[in-house]
């Protein structure tokens, strides 16, 4: 699983380094609005509360990437991935969770800048050390793009919904918080 997360984290640097060159010999004015794809990595901190147990703050997505279809329009798709690992204990616990997103663009910057809404859904595929399943994930959001350099910083605060899962043993569970991360565009 080590190779697998090491290799994904040099895929998800190999393909910014495109982005960032590219983004290198022309003006962050020019080279956003021309762009085709927006590609980011995240990382998030939430109020988690199962359902009949006590909730938490959780510290997430220790590998979370995103691809956007950038659009002239106000609205964009945007894929998700979020691939976790721990072994503590002698338990080893896998969770791979794709998902999709449609970004509305509520700003004059349109997907390059300003506030954006947010929402879509994932399926969650995990194996506990005790047994796989799945689970199915729907979030809604609000978002800020702020450029910097020829990239820009990303913010969003949501809610998510996790159904329960019979195979995994976990309740359906919500999410209150937030991600922040960078984008860069090719």
């Amino acid at each position: 699983m080590r190779k697998l997360l090491g290799g994904m984290v040099l895929a998800a640097i190999a393909l910014s380094l495109p982005a960032s060159a590219n983004a290198q010999r022309r003006s962050s004015a020019a080279a956003a609005p021309h762009a085709k794809h927006e590609f980011g990595v995240d990382i998030g901190v939430a109020y988690v509360k199962p359902d009949g147990v006590d909730g938490g703050i959780a510290i997430q997505t220790p590998l979370d990437v995103r691809l956007g279809f950038v659009s002239a329009k106000s609205m964009m798709w945007e894929p998700r991935l979020n691939l976790s690992f721990a072994s503590v204990g002698g338990t080893t616990v896998y969770t791979f969770q794709p998902g999709v997103n449609v970004l509305f663009a509520n700003s004059p910057g349109g997907h390059h800048r300003g506030m954006y809404f947010t929402g879509g859904g994932a399926v969650l595929l995990a194996d506990l050390g005790g047994g796989s399943g799945t689970a199915f994930s729907v979030n809604a959001g609000v978002g800020w793009r702020k450029p910097w350099g020829s990239a820009a910083s990303r913010y969003e605060v949501g809610f998510k919904w996790t159904s329960e899962s019979a195979d995994l043993g976990l309740p359906s569970t919500i999410e209150i918080g937030g991600r922040v991360g960078i984008s860069l565009w090719h």
